[in-house]
């Protein structure tokens, strides 16, 4: 079996001459020839070789919306990127981007830097890494980022969480906006959903985002009648929002499969969320409003897939001046992280 010669360079040998993949939760251990978890990493003699590097699974440009982020540089165009491969196991079987095809033809392959001259030749604002999971694509994700913030677009991935301490570190620097895909608050709603090691790892990954890296932060959970659910894990998770990443931060609650009872425990969710003090709770429909927590004014109007500012003050509110906490500025967040660069 040959591979692309293309290496990963976060990983470590251990006492017996393993490979040791530091990109991802898991931190797969492997010998020359064998497969990590995400099935994309290949241990070599040299290290571990990189099935993934630069093969593109999608590519679209469209609203930033389109990828959940409602309060960041809302009404701008992105280029929307992903590739293949996932690190949560029980992805691997029901997503779309956990094989590389079997047919030459479907692998197609960009280069970091021409991806980020292509987001900048067709004006999009910004690049989301928004198909497959970063941390599996983690050294093309890293360069991307680097290279799109150089061209003064903003950055932003979609994410399970699942990546390390050490390889989200080294895309922080770049990046500016951070969407957890939040499977549940608990072992056994992450053994049923998410199949990481360490859920609660992925809240540490959310909280140092927001935290050490300045990031626009927005959550995501779908819920499932029968898993995750319950009032009691609602409750905690919407805490947890709450204090850890702030009472501003968006919450996307959707319906994680079909039928009524679905349905009803994500109404539930929603009622829970506004009476626990978030400000913004979404659901799966499109044309929702954004309004201001303080005076009700609407901040944002969308309507058939368009989204409108129409009560902002740059991130305040026009009518009463509540800061708002919506991400419009690429040089506000600039001062945040020099200013923590400083205090450091």
């Amino acid at each position: 079996m040959s591979y692309d010669e293309e290496l990963a360079d976060l990983f470590t040998t251990n006492s017996d001459a393993l490979t040791v993949c530091g990109a991802c939760q898991w931190h797969c251990t492997l010998a020359p020839g064998e497969m990590g978890r995400c099935r994309m990493r290949v241990g070599t003699a040299s290290g571990l070789a990189l099935l993934n590097h630069g093969l593109i699974a999608g590519a679209t440009i469209g609203p930033i919306e389109d990828h959940r982020f409602w309060h960041f540089f809302p009404d701008s165009q992105v280029l929307g990127i992903g590739g293949w491969g996932y690190a949560t196991v029980t992805d691997q079987g029901r997503g779309p981007y956990g094989s590389i095809p079997d047919d030459p033809t479907k692998r197609r392959k960009l280069d970091a830097d021409r991806a980020a001259n292509f987001a900048l030749e067709r004006l999009c604002r910004g690049v989301v890494w928004a198909y497959g999971e970063p941390a599996v694509n983690h050294e093309y994700v890293r360069g991307l980022l680097q290279l799109s913030r150089a061209s003064s677009r903003y950055t932003a991935i979609i994410t399970t969480g699942a990546m390390t301490e050490e390889a989200f570190d080294q895309i922080g620097h770049y990046l500016d906006g951070f969407s957890l895909d939040l499977r549940g608050f608990s072992e056994a709603s992450y053994a049923r959903l998410g199949g990481l090691p360490n859920w609660r790892g992925v809240l540490a990954i959310a909280e140092r985002a927001r935290h050490r890296w300045h990031c626009h932060i927005e959550v995501t959970t779908r819920i499932h009648h029968g898993v995750n659910h319950d009032p009691e894990e609602l409750r905690a998770l919407i805490g947890w929002i709450k204090s850890a990443l702030g009472a501003h931060t968006p919450w996307h609650v959707l319906p994680g499969d079909a039928g009524s009872e679905t349905a009803a425990a994500t109404m539930r969710a929603r009622r829970l969320a506004h009476e626990l003090g978030l400000h913004y709770v979404y659901g799966a429909e499109t044309n929702q409003q954004t309004r201001c927590p303080s005076c009700q004014q609407t901040l944002i109007t969308r309507n058939n897939g368009v989204a409108r500012i129409v009560g902002l003050n740059g991130a305040a509110c026009a009518s009463c001046g509540h800061e708002t906490k919506l991400h419009t500025s690429m040089y506000k967040q600039q001062q945040q992280r020099e200013s923590r660069s400083v205090t450091e």
